[in-house]
């Protein structure tokens, strides 16, 4: 984050932080960063503030301190006081003169109220951007350079993934030339795995694919990290190519996959914080009209007239056995007044026909289908019913509501 109603001004306060590991977020901040909104109130807990390798850089502006101190002198004065600093054995940290800043900061840049010098009011709207200057790093819009608008508390974001353990440089700047720059290194990518690795789907149809990856380090979930999906023929992405993982290390993306040929294969690889950790997502189209059905509920009922049957739920499988999407299935039902079964001997009733109808449906990603029986609330039934897809697959369903 870069706060731009703070800015690295020699006589001002800032704090930069760097994070090891990947990805990290460019942060800046001054005493309402570390204090909170109630500035110095000792009650506040404040955040801490880290800096990679215990080095601190700060910039000079321009200008002189004042009429009787030149701008050489007051550099000369700074460095001095950092010197004093670094000779410190038990210093954690080292402070560091990287240059001067753009401007020449002076008091018009503060706000005088009450015989006193207030802070600036925070920069909502301005734009903030992102460069990476060295390293090899990759910023989250995609780009070298990223411009963002800082929100109302006058805040901008970039997530920046390391893509390598070197050191890497990202500046923020804003327009009038004002500029702090983040100093990282990258740790050891994460291990991603498919967690949806394979669609079968009917040759000719396309649907949404919601597809998982999960990002592990050592076993242990990776939060915040970038996943890509690459875009191929056969699958694009949904609203965008990246994904972040949540809490349990998982990204989420949603591919529109199809139409594809019989037996035609397209395979998304998605890739972790732009490395070569990789894991692949493969939609193959299957062939229709080898499809078969199997029963999961609701193909064999018998209960009380009066009672609402369970859903009738069947699975489509390719001809190789995996649950296929996209494919058709059509029910033929025949509702009968119910009659006693047939006797030992003699001729069997034959029951009056009450309703008959067709039904199609569509099997989801995980080859489901599922129909509503025909009924009539409170008539003792029998049921009798036929699914169909493919060529040749065929299966009874059997309902009585009895009296």
């Amino acid at each position: 984050m870069f706060k731009t109603g703070q800015l690295p001004i020699l006589y001002g306060t800032i704090f930069l932080l760097g994070t090891f590991g990947v990805p990290v977020r460019v942060m800046a901040g001054g005493p309402k960063y570390v204090a909170g909104v109630a500035y110095f109130n000792p009650a506040v807990l404040g955040s801490p503030i880290h800096w990679q390798g215990g080095a601190v850089r700060y910039y000079v502006d321009q200008g002189p301190l004042n009429a009787q101190v030149s701008n050489q002198q007051a550099t000369a004065m700074v460095d001095a006081a950092a010197a004093l600093w670094n000779a410190v054995p038990t210093a954690g940290v080292s402070l560091k003169n990287m240059g001067s800043l753009n401007e020449d900061v002076s008091g018009n840049d503060m706000v005088a109220g009450n015989a006193s010098f207030g802070q600036p009011a925070d920069a909502g709207g301005v734009t903030v951007t992102f460069t990476l200057m060295s390293g090899n790093a990759n910023l989250a819009c995609g780009s070298m350079s990223c411009p963002v608008s800082a929100a109302g508390d006058g805040v901008a974001t970039m997530n920046v993934s390391a893509l390598g353990t070197g050191i890497s440089i990202v500046r923020a700047s804003l327009t009038n030339g004002a500029n702090l720059e983040a100093h990282f290194s990258g740790g050891a990518p994460g291990i991603v795995t498919a967690l949806t690795p394979s669609l079968s789907i009917a040759a000719g149809a396309s649907v949404n694919w919601t597809t998982q990856a999960i990002v592990l380090n050592n076993g242990k979930p990776m939060v915040g990290q970038s996943v890509a999906w690459q875009t191929v023929s056969g699958i694009t992405t949904a609203g965008g190519k990246v994904a972040l993982t949540d809490s349990g290390g998982v990204a989420t993306k949603s591919l529109v996959v199809g139409p594809l040929n019989e037996g035609q294969q397209a395979t998304s690889t998605a890739c972790v914080n732009g490395t070569l950790q990789c894991a692949n997502f493969t939609a193959i189209g299957a062939r229709p009209e080898y499809a078969y059905l199997e029963a999961i509920a609701g193909t064999t009922q018998c209960i009380a007239a009066g009672t609402t049957p369970n859903q009738i739920t069947l699975r489509l499988r390719d001809m190789d056995g995996n649950p296929m999407a996209a494919g058709t299935v059509t029910l033929y039902q025949a509702l009968y007044a119910w009659a006693p079964p047939c006797p030992p001997r003699g001729r069997c009733a034959q029951p009056e026909l009450l309703v008959s109808q067709v039904s199609t449906a569509t099997s989801a990603l995980d080859g489901t289908v599922s129909f509503a029986p025909a009924t009539l609330p409170g008539v003792p039934s029998n049921l009798i019913g036929l699914a169909v897809t493919g060529s040749s697959s065929t299966l009874p369903i059997d309902l009585e509501q009895n009296p």
